[in-house]
């Protein structure tokens, strides 16, 4: 089982459900009466309200729906984690393109008190032309159970093994090296891995200036990472640029708060950010 598949919608670190998050509401007592006359004949029936369904207690992982379909698992994913990591600390994301689980997410709090924020201030926010359906999910993620000391492992699905070959396996061919024509000199074709930039030393400054940024970066997204910190006023992306962009703040102390938390933050895999204060 891959470790981002639960069973429940409860995000990162378990098994997601393909089931809505909401669970059903038990019958409810209260009943109406309706009489009907015709003629001599008088007819009651006595029928149950229909109830909508009851919410999921308060829970560390939240539910979203109605996401836009079109946009890229991981560019959704990165905006997901920009976006709500406003309200705390956000530890996995979990978004799926699978038929079942299209136009749907589930975001990993630390804790309840950051979920619930989050609920509360985005519901209905319009997220990519679409308005955020978010409710809490029906089970604790593996993830946040471990963290707290609570996880028990699921028993494994026993695995249908293939009858083996009788034929010795044959060995591997080894990786084919790459020849240098220029010195004879034979060089894998693996690429080396990227260094990340080392920032540059300026005097402080209310703007940063702020490198490496992935090629889906995006206004939106650097706004959501940014105003974390007091003091935001704008982020202007560089037409053109690449990978760059300035944030400025209202002073060059809220300036730096925000430089120093998120100096080398990682919007992917290989992109660190670099922020520096931009020159006066």
């Amino acid at each position: 089982t891959h470790p981002n598949q639960m069973d429940t919608p409860a995000a990162a670190g378990g098994e997601v459900a393909t089931s809505s998050s909401a669970a059903p509401s038990a019958p409810v007592a209260d009943t109406s009466v309706v009489t009907q006359t015709s003629g001599s004949t008088t007819t009651t029936t006595t029928t149950a309200p229909v109830q909508p369904l009851a919410e999921a207690p308060p829970n560390e992982t939240i539910y979203v729906q109605n996401l836009n379909e079109k946009i890229k698992k991981d560019e959704l994913r990165k905006a997901l984690y920009a976006l709500f990591s406003q309200y705390g600390t956000v530890l996995d994301v979990v978004a799926k393109k699978t038929l079942k689980l299209k136009g749907q997410a589930w975001i990993v709090f630390r804790d309840i008190s950051s979920a619930t924020s989050a609920v509360r201030q985005m519901q209905g926010h319009v997220f990519y032309d679409k308005p955020l359906k978010l409710s809490y999910a029906k089970a604790k993620s593996d993830l946040v159970a471990k963290i707290q000391g609570t996880y028990k492992e699921r028993p494994k699905r026993p695995r249908t093994e293939l009858p083996k070959s009788t034929q010795p396996k044959q060995p591997r061919p080894a990786k084919k090296l790459k020849e240098d024509h220029t010195n004879g000199d034979t060089t894998s074709t693996t690429p080396a891995p990227r260094a990340t930039p080392v920032p540059k030393n300026a005097p402080p400054h209310r703007i940063l200036f702020v490198e490496n940024l992935p090629e889906q970066a995006s206004d939106m997204m650097l706004t959501a990472l940014f105003q974390q910190f007091a003091g935001l006023k704008e982020v202007r992306m560089v037409p053109g640029g690449k990978g760059i962009a300035f944030v400025e703040y209202g002073s060059e102390v809220e300036a730096g708060v925000a430089l120093g938390h998120l100096q080398g933050f990682l919007l992917t895999p290989t992109n660190p950010l670099v922020i520096s204060f931009a020159k006066k």
